[in-house]
């Protein structure tokens, strides 16, 4: 297991967040809590961002944990302005997923 994820508000803005460290099925759920607690209370109409830029790794799990997370938010009328970065991240699990298939389709 690697760095701990740290998901930390920024200076000066309580509803913007920046994460940093390993996002996987080990430190998922803190993450999870912590977007949520993020959201909650919030206004509809309301923004909350999320800066993954500093994220060294994420897997499967960590990857869902932040679309339920846009999800919760969505469902409260709030924005979660990682979209950009989800779709991102979505794009790349579908890429390597069919590599993977590519490659366990070739003959050995």
């Amino acid at each position: 297991m690697g760095p701990q994820p740290t998901l930390v508000y920024q200076p000066g803005n309580p509803r913007s967040l920046a994460g940093c460290g390993e996002i996987d099925v080990y430190t998922a759920p803190d993450l999870k809590n912590s977007l949520r607690l993020a959201v909650q209370g919030d206004p509809p109409g309301a923004a909350v961002t999320v800066d993954l830029s500093a994220v060294s790794f994420i897997d499967a799990r960590g990857l869902m944990t932040l679309m339920e997370a846009e999800a919760y938010a969505s469902v409260r009328g709030i924005l979660l302005l990682s979209h950009e970065e989800i779709t991102e991240l979505k794009e790349r699990e579908k890429a390597e997923e069919a590599a993977k298939a590519a490659a366990d389709s070739q003959p050995g």
